[in-house]
């Protein structure tokens, strides 16, 4: 992933904590009203791709670290609502969802 602040090597927990605390610097404000994961931590086709090749495949963070770091976000203040896409539904971690 090393689109992401330059390559992070999974999308775990401290990453996300680290990015959340980023954004809020960087945008100089007390909380992020929407803070969403477009593609959680695991292979899939992206970007045009259609098909699945499990040759691509690697050893991913469980889902379940990833919405608990976002659920974290949301308990803490920092992030109002968060969600996980997850290519064609998203998981919503909200209070108010």
């Amino acid at each position: 992933m090393t689109w992401i602040r330059g390559g992070p090597v999974a999308l775990d927990s401290r990453n996300i904590t680290e990015a959340i605390d980023s954004s809020l610097r960087r945008l100089g404000v007390d909380y992020i009203d929407l803070y969403q994961i477009h593609w959680p931590d695991r292979y899939v086709p992206m970007f045009g791709e259609t098909d699945y090749d499990p040759s691509r495949q690697y050893a991913s963070i469980p889902m379940e670290e990833q919405l608990e770091a976002l659920g974290k976000g949301v308990e803490s203040g920092k992030v109002c609502c968060s969600v996980l896409c997850r290519r064609c539904s998203i998981l919503p971690i909200c209070p108010r969802c």
